[in-house]
């Protein structure tokens, strides 16, 4: 009888091992986000250097943008207003995080294209 009730205990053990193993597999994000502010109305386009991937937004009311469950990688981040381009940003997309782009000024665009933004945090 003992022997029985040791196995009994031991299959539980162990299910309930594999279900937190599982669940913390689950856990484990292969997305991220893009997430910047710009003029109303802008047009922002993120664009997946290795993969190709794209996606378009413009910009709300309140001068905010966000790209959510973006596959991770490198994007070039380009922003537009009235047909022309006013920003060109390099971010990286990291599982779980939010990429913040650099603002882009109302009365002015980037000139130079900068290299890379600050890593998301």
């Amino acid at each position: 009888m003992a022997l029985v009730s040791k196995s009994r205990w031991l299959f539980l053990a162990l299910s309930l091992l594999m279900m937190l193993v599982s669940f913390s597999a689950l856990a484990q994000r292969a997305d991220g986000n893009i997430g910047g502010n710009a003029v109303a109305g802008d047009q922002v386009a993120v664009h997946n250097t290795g993969t190709g991937f794209k996606r378009e937004t413009v910009v709300e009311e309140g001068g905010k943008y966000h790209f959510r469950n973006l596959p991770l990688g490198e994007y070039r981040v380009s922003v537009t207003r009235n047909g022309e381009s006013v920003g060109n940003f390099v971010v990286n997309v990291r599982p779980g995080a939010t990429a913040r782009v650099p603002l882009v000024p109302a009365d002015e665009g980037v000139a130079a294209e900068p290299a890379a933004a600050p890593p998301a945090n």
